[in-house]
């Protein structure tokens, strides 16, 4: 017998026994409320003016099921539900699914998302919904809201920026064992481009991104940072361009960034899914020729780190030897 012939089969049995308090409906009225109420659903109890709902446990103490047997059949029943449905929200295994993005699209939604939460929220948001679209499940199972964490190099606090901090999680969640690969390759790409991007501002200028107000429709000027600290990054762009940290222009600009490093991850994503990803080499820092994470300390292996602008934070140590 099927589960909905065993849940029909419960219903006719109820029908004989159940009378709902106070209801006024005739035992034949009555049999949608019932199969509602064995699977757990509520229904109303009407006592003149007053409703309050009747609950599932309401129904099986009122109707002697559970003395009978028969709403243990109901509970069984309930738990086979639940239990299928746990198994549909359960997450696959490591790597999930990945369909091609279309990387202007991604761009503009990571413009709108930052306005929404951030530029880490911004990031992952542009992406999973991306990928809900495309793929639907599992990417519709993350709660996005825990990005915004992230927002500010991770609550204000100018460590590293959220939009990459985002984005190295959907990497990571797609790409599996080979993450490392193409998170480097977008923090080094991060640390040398120019932001925001020309295509960015173009569509700020142009109103086609997907807010509809802007913090600043203006043609905004770019920076490098050569860091992919948040610090950083929003530093020298505020050095370079002569506005203040707490600017609606300084705003705009991480949000047009937030699009585009959103857009570069579908980008290497998409060149990975189909086997053209390559990694590019990029500029150490002649530091890292001595310090690397290594065994010897006196050789000067203390540090760990894969940035080119040592010197920003910490000058020449030598020069005071």
């Amino acid at each position: 017998m099927t589960m909905h012939g065993a849940l029909g089969r419960v219903c006719q049995l109820v029908l004989r026994k159940v009378r709902i308090p106070g209801s006024g409906m005739k035992s034949d009225a009555v049999s949608d409320n019932v199969c509602l109420a064995s699977w757990g659903e509520q229904v109303m109890e009407h006592k003149g003016q007053e409703k309050r709902p009747l609950l599932r446990r309401d129904f099986l103490k009122q109707s002697g099921l559970v003395a009978t047997g028969v709403g243990a059949g109901i509970v069984g029943l309930n738990l086979n539900a639940r239990t299928e449905a746990q198994e549909q929200a359960q997450a696959p295994e490591w790597p999930w699914p990945y369909a091609t993005l279309d990387v202007e699209d991604v761009r503009k939604r990571g413009h709108f998302y930052y306005y929404q939460g951030g530029c880490m929220y911004g990031s992952t948001s542009a992406l999973l919904t991306a990928l809900i679209d495309q793929v639907g499940y599992p990417y519709n199972l993350i709660p996005r809201d825990m990005m915004r964490y992230g927002s500010g190099g991770i609550a204000g606090w100018g460590s590293v920026c959220g939009s990459i901090n985002g984005a190295s999680a959907i990497i990571t969640l797609t790409a599996g064992k080979e993450y490392a690969k193409l998170i480097n390759e977008l923090l080094a790409w991060y640390a040398e481009h120019p932001f925001p991007s020309d295509i960015a501002n173009d569509y700020a200028k142009n109103h086609e991104f997907l807010v509809e107000e802007y913090k600043s429709d203006k043609v905004l000027p770019t920076s490098v940072s050569t860091s992919i600290l948040c610090h950083v990054s929003v530093n020298t762009w505020c050095r370079t361009t002569g506005y203040a940290s707490g600017s609606p222009e300084r705003a705009e600009r991480c949000g047009r960034l937030t699009g585009d490093v959103a857009a570069k991850t579908a980008e290497l994503l998409n060149a990975y899914a189909v086997g053209k990803f390559v990694s590019t080499a990029f500029e150490k820092a002649e530091c890292s020729n001595c310090h690397f994470m290594g065994e010897n300390y006196e050789a000067g292996q203390f540090i760990i780190g894969k940035q080119r602008n040592c010197e920003d934070c910490h000058g020449d140590p030598h020069e005071k030897m």
